[in-house]
């Protein structure tokens, strides 16, 4: 507990920022949409950037709550990432190079316009990839712009807020609090178990990723501390993709060290294996002690998901090549939701492949998925790390559709984390004079 309270006193006023929006947030109605955005401005004034992509971050992970409390960050994300992006245009104006994979989503960004015209709602869909593009366009620059102000201890800072929160929902767990339970499974402070798996799955390949890049940043001690609360966390939720994903990733990355063709050898070998072990998947389960935490009574039905996949298979038929604009795959699930119930499915797609294709059709998908290569491709020239992660994001969205959505708290670790690659191999690199340092900031590592 004391790596809790070193956090809590060292970030002791973006604490008391994050408490300030929670209460006006929750009881003073629509006056959030002018005070916390005026407060962003002010915080950008004084230059307190580390607080502003905190509290994004932070406000990314309220909007997921079932609690009606916080749905005031539904309404919220939408402006902060306007203000996110006028902050990165404005400091990247400088004398910086910018993170700009980006790019190779260009054709994608353009058809999801394109396929406005054919979404039963055009203003929903026009935010959905307005917001799709400037997250992609400008967040990973902002979090150049404060990784090269604040240093390493821009990670201290992350890290220890989501290990906060992720302790928070342990300990309602051990208080028996309801709130913390949904169908009878653990969901933390996240809306559903899936996502609470989702978000530490991607969390711990996060930190994974930060700890080879730094190793001096955090101690053993804090090390053992972030991995054990997140592993009991996900073994509590019991979503058996998430963990199976975080298991891929420790397992290519070894090999990827050794060489990548070796890698690439044992991804080909993992997938023609793979048969085999869906085949007995009940049975390894079982042996390793892990029937109740993994749900195996539900693997049989696939928790619904071939309802889901087959539904969307079906209209994906009525607009094959170009689809009917983001959002398009929620808006035909809940319109077809007491059908979908009767079946045995509640939910939207479950699959990103098919969500992407049923919002922009399949011109669409190859485009996404030629930009994920070329993306991955060009950030495996910087990390052995870059490849093992794809695999884990194409595995993960064959069950969830999470990168289909931009303000949520699961991209934003996905860019997070893409941009971690791109981080320059030596700081000369992304900027032309001298970068801006905090060296107050950059002592309390040590």
């Amino acid at each position: 507990m004391l790596i809790l309270k070193n956090y809590l006193t060292d970030n002791l006023q973006f604490l008391l920022v994050g408490l300030v929006w929670l209460f006006v947030g929750m009881y003073l109605g629509p006056v959030h949409l002018v005070f916390i955005p005026a407060m962003l401005l002010l915080m950008y004034r004084k230059e307190l950037h580390l607080e502003i992509l905190l509290g994004f971050f932070l406000v990314l992970f309220w909007s997921d709550s079932r609690s009606h409390e916080l749905s005031f960050a539904a309404s919220v994300k939408n402006v902060y990432i306007v203000l996110i992006s006028l902050f990165s245009y404005w400091e990247m104006k400088k004398d910086y190079r910018r993170i700009d994979f980006y790019k190779y989503f260009i054709p994608f960004f353009c058809l999801g316009f394109i396929c406005i015209i054919f979404s039963p709602n055009m203003f929903l869909s026009f935010q959905k990839v307005l917001s799709y593009v400037l997250l992609f366009s400008f967040f990973p620059n902002y979090f150049l712009f404060v990784y090269l102000k604040y240093g390493p201890y821009l990670f201290k800072g992350l890290i220890f807020l989501v290990s906060v929160l992720v302790l928070v929902g342990l300990g309602f767990s051990f208080l028996n609090y309801d709130i913390i339970i949904l169908a009878g499974r653990y969901r933390g402070l996240l809306g559903n178990p899936n996502g609470l798996g989702l978000f530490l799955y991607l969390f711990i390949i996060l930190f994974a990723i930060i700890n080879e890049r730094f190793p001096h940043v955090f101690s053993k001690a804090e090390i053992y501390f972030v991995y054990g609360i997140c592993f009991i966390s996900l073994l509590k939720c019991g979503a058996r993709s998430s963990l199976l994903a975080v298991m891929m990733f420790f397992f290519f990355k070894r090999f990827y060290k050794l060489s990548p063709i070796l890698g690439f050898f044992i991804f080909l070998i993992t997938l023609f294996i793979y048969q085999l072990v869906s085949q007995n998947l009940v049975d390894i389960i079982l042996a390793l002690g892990l029937g109740d935490q993994l749900r195996v009574n539900t693997i049989e039905s696939g928790s619904g998901r071939l309802i889901a996949w087959e539904f969307a298979w079906q209209k994906i038929q009525d607009n094959f090549y170009i689809g009917n604009g983001f959002n398009y795959t929620e808006y035909i699930y809940r319109q077809n939701y007491e059908y979908l119930s009767k079946l045995g499915h509640q939910g939207s797609a479950h699959n990103s492949y098919l969500t992407i294709w049923l919002d922009t059709g399949l011109i669409g998908l190859l485009c996404f998925l030629m930009g994920l290569l070329f993306m991955f491709l060009k950030a495996a020239k910087r990390s052995t790390l870059a490849i093992p992660f794809l695999y884990t994001v194409l595995f993960s969205n064959y069950f969830e559709s999470w990168l289909t959505a931009s303000l949520n708290p699961f991209t934003i670790q996905f860019l997070l984390i893409v941009s971690m690659l791109f981080l320059p191999l030596n700081e000369d690199e992304f900027h032309t004079s001298e970068p801006v340092r905090d060296d107050e900031m950059l002592k309390k590592i040590a």
